[in-house]
């Protein structure tokens, strides 16, 4: 039997992006599983997806998992990553910790004759040998410029002007890359929102209960504390208008004067009223 070389071993592992990302999480970030919703984004080859997401749910950490597939796999990709400045730093971190993560497994796997040693890095962008590379930008409407990208990856896309979107969409119509937005809701406005239910979209809606990580109690727990509303757009991945967010039942109960009956208070100064007793104004 001919022994396959460690690059053709690991180019055949790396074919499968599930079995190549459960290795390699588990090593970067002792992750034991990874969700079936996470499995869904990463086989993906949708042209535009959508994903709306619980806190804490995984998001950017799976979109760092399918980029660094895609930079390994796909010689000279090119992959952006647009968020709030201090979002896009944490994604590339992110990237560049998997990076350092398959590293070690090539070195220990195969007593260091296959190694990966990025060319370039620096806080906002890695190039790897094979020409492929993430770049970092911040999420204002100066973001453009960049011709046929693999990847655009928008994230907490709900938190970022329309000027963003518009600078980057025209991006997407020369060559076959993706556009993935991502967010946690933010209200009915902005891009997000609106783009939510663009049937373009292959559309994943992540909700807290989607996550094993994120336990009843803890849901529970922030609803008592911070309110349903709160829950609602957050964890449950609710759009919320501003007008339901501001009106939330446990902050108007929190309001009231426990020690006082309003309903019949209330219902007592309406039969007044109609009694003659007050004149109506």
């Amino acid at each position: 039997m001919v022994r396959r070389s460690p690059a053709e071993a690991e180019a055949t592992i790396a074919s499968n992006i599930e079995l190549f990302t459960a290795r390699l999480t588990l090593k970067a970030w002792n992750w034991k599983n990874i969700d079936p919703w996470q499995r869904e984004v990463l086989k993906s080859q949708e042209k535009y997806m959508i994903l709306g997401c619980s806190r804490q749910s995984g998001k950017s950490s799976t979109m760092a998992c399918k980029i660094f597939h895609t930079l390994l796999t796909v010689p000279d990709a090119l992959c952006l990553i647009v968020a709030e400045q201090r979002q896009s730093n944490e994604d590339i971190r992110k990237v560049k910790d998997l990076a350092k993560a398959y590293d070690k497994i090539l070195r220990e796997r195969y007593d260091g004759e296959l190694t990966l040693t990025p060319v370039a890095e620096n806080i906002t962008s890695m190039e790897l040998p094979n020409g492929s590379r993430v770049v970092g930008l911040p999420g204002n409407e100066k973001v453009r410029g960049y011709s046929a990208p693999t990847i655009v990856f928008i994230d907490e896309a709900a938190f970022l002007e329309d000027e963003v979107f518009i600078g980057i969409d025209p991006m997407m119509e020369v060559g076959n890359g993706q556009l993935i937005l991502a967010s946690t809701p933010a209200g009915t406005g902005g891009f997000f929102y609106h783009e939510w239910n663009n049937p373009r979209y292959q559309r994943f809606r992540v909700p807290w209960n989607q996550c094993p990580r994120i336990s009843p109690e803890s849901i529970e727990a922030k609803r008592l504390t911070i309110g349903d509303a709160y829950v609602k757009q957050e964890y449950e991945v609710e759009f919320l208008d501003e007008l339901t967010s501001l009106f939330d039942e446990n902050g108007l109960r929190a309001s009231m004067d426990d020690t006082e009956d309003v309903f019949e208070n209330t219902m007592k100064g309406i039969n007044d009223q109609l009694s003659g007793k007050e004149a109506l104004i």
